[in-house]
């Protein structure tokens, strides 16, 4: 391949690979990189509807891609040409003959990145996902087309809650899928820098491997370095999918299109919604929280151009509730303290009562008074209930001496 003249400077390197599925040893994943007259041209597209059908429905959609690029006008706009590609390849594969009974209409992601002296250009159909990485950051540049990012753009699910999804991989939007697609295409060019690196890929990679993993792995290998070891390290977790990656890296700056020396990186990353519940246990089925329905071609609003330097601190998330955790704690703490003092002021309350309502009848030991022989007035027993009379007491008598038997009559004779 003859060189371009013209084109940036750039470090280029790829790698695919069937994972470890052993029902998906048949790779439905299609890559390719192409030098054009608009650019350096980067493509990377999964296949869907079979075997067979979706290996030739993304084999289909990369070669129509570099072929549409091959026949453009001179002069025309670069990220013009590219939506032109993408949107002509779904039209192809929508009328494509397979050579075998495809399950469902054969279909494909794509995304494709075009570099070129003014900047990076960015477009895409489906989950396939570009990346930035620039000192020491990573952002990501495209949003899924699936049913699961829509519900986190709703606020109805975290983005912990969506990477774990039972419907993670459904997509609202594919090549092929209907006659015309909407190509989805950053309305301005990436301005990068030296040094900045694009990684498309697959979602075989971004399903097992975390966005701050390819930020440690881009920003320390080398292009061909990087993509061996993220393709190794997916399919150390398992390699459930077929798994493709490009490492594109700049190695010059992007000519500055206005008096701006930075890129706008506040324009590139995808803005995600804030973290509302993450250790919410209960995630909305799909007829309860979205209508499945394909959604119109939106764009990312434009935010003053930035350089973030340093990742914001995450705040803690707070609990299902809305009320912090720490917070919960030290309010049940203080209901238990309230109803422990309730409780005991009611006992207390009870207790007085009782000793009211007896006054004086309490069981005490009273000395009598000695007996005199008289009737004790009723005061001299104030704590003894009713009136009680004590008899006098007689003087001692002397004991009845008893009668002795009379004499028995003599008998006269």
């Amino acid at each position: 391949m003859v060189p371009v003249p013209g084109l940036p400077a750039i470090e280029y390197a790829a790698r695919t690979d069937p994972g470890r599925d052993p029902d998906k040893q048949v790779n439905e994943d299609a890559c390719g990189y192409r030098e054009t007259r608009f650019g350096h041209l980067c493509v990377v597209c999964d296949g869907m509807g079979g075997h067979a059908a979706g290996r030739e429905a993304a084999e289909l959609a990369v070669a129509t891609i570099f072929e549409v690029f091959e026949k453009a006008p001179d002069g025309s706009a670069p990220g013009k040409v590219l939506e032109e590609a993408v949107e002509e390849a779904s039209r192809r594969i929508h009328v494509m003959q397979t050579s075998e009974i495809a399950m469902g209409r054969p279909g494909s992601t794509a995304v494709a990145v075009l570099m070129h002296p003014g900047g990076t250009e960015v477009a895409h159909v489906g989950d396939s996902r570009v990346y930035l990485v620039h000192e020491a950051q990573i952002f990501r540049v495209t949003r899924d087309h699936s049913i699961v990012q829509e519900l986190v753009d709703r606020g109805l699910l975290t983005l912990d809650q969506a990477a774990h999804h039972p419907d993670a991989n459904r997509i609202t939007r594919a090549l092929g899928m209907s006659p015309e697609v909407d190509a989805e295409l950053r309305p301005q060019p990436v301005h990068h820098v030296a040094g900045d690196a694009f990684i498309l890929c697959s979602d075989g990679l971004s399903d097992l491997v975390e966005d701050r993993e390819i930020l440690s792995i881009v920003a320390t290998e080398p292009a061909a370095q990087a993509a061996g070891k993220l393709v190794d390290l997916a399919n150390a977790r398992g390699g459930h999918d077929n798994i493709t990656v490009i490492v594109l890296r700049a190695r010059e700056t992007a000519l500055a299109s206005s008096a701006s020396l930075a890129p706008t990186l506040a324009e590139i990353a995808v803005t995600q919604p804030p973290i509302t519940a993450p250790d919410a246990p209960v995630i909305p089925t799909l007829v309860e929280a979205y209508a499945v329905v394909a959604p119109e071609r939106t764009t990312q609003p434009a935010l003053p151009a930035v350089i973030p330097t340093a990742p914001e601190p995450t705040p803690a998330p707070p609990s299902s509730s809305g009320v912090p955790r720490r917070r919960s704690r030290a309010t049940l703490g203080i209901i238990v303290v309230v109803l422990a003092l309730a409780a005991i002021a009611l006992l207390g309350a009870v207790l007085l009562a009782h000793i009211q309502e007896r006054g004086g009848k309490r069981n005490t030991t009273t000395t009598l008074p000695v007996s005199t022989g008289e009737t004790p007035a009723a005061s001299a027993f104030p704590l003894v209930p009713g009136s009680v009379v004590v008899p006098p007491v007689s003087p001692p008598r002397e004991p009845i001496v008893p009668l002795e038997p009379s004499p028995a009559p003599s008998k006269r004779r």
